[in-house]
């Protein structure tokens, strides 16, 4: 099975299907296990902008506005995986932290 491995620029994440991004942010996409040429889909170009390599074994990734992108990856014709990018321009909710209540000293 296909893999796709996300790259950041001090980061990198393995076996990625799904991800959360800040607007503004490029990355590289990698993949491994491939078995023949692979072509790159983007249901969204206002949100990302996918520059393949002419292999198509990576791409850069711009994170251009928010909102939610599926990018294909096909195989002769094949769909053979996806990935879902979320681009947002906050801090995503899961990432708040928390803290306990203040204590007078």
């Amino acid at each position: 099975n296909m893999k796709a491995d996300l790259i950041f620029d001090n980061v990198k994440v393995y076996d990625v299907e799904k991800a959360d991004v800040l607007l503004g942010q490029t990355f590289t996409v990698e993949l491994s296990e491939t078995s023949g040429d692979v072509r790159w889909f983007s249901d969204k170009d206002k949100v990302l902008i996918v520059d393949e390599t002419e292999d198509g074994m990576r791409a850069v990734v711009q994170a251009t506005a928010k909102g939610v992108s599926e990018i294909q990856l096909q195989v002769a014709g094949r769909l053979v995986m996806k990935l879902d990018i979320s681009v947002y321009d906050q801090i995503a909710v899961s990432l708040n932290p928390t803290s306990g209540s203040p204590e007078l000293k």
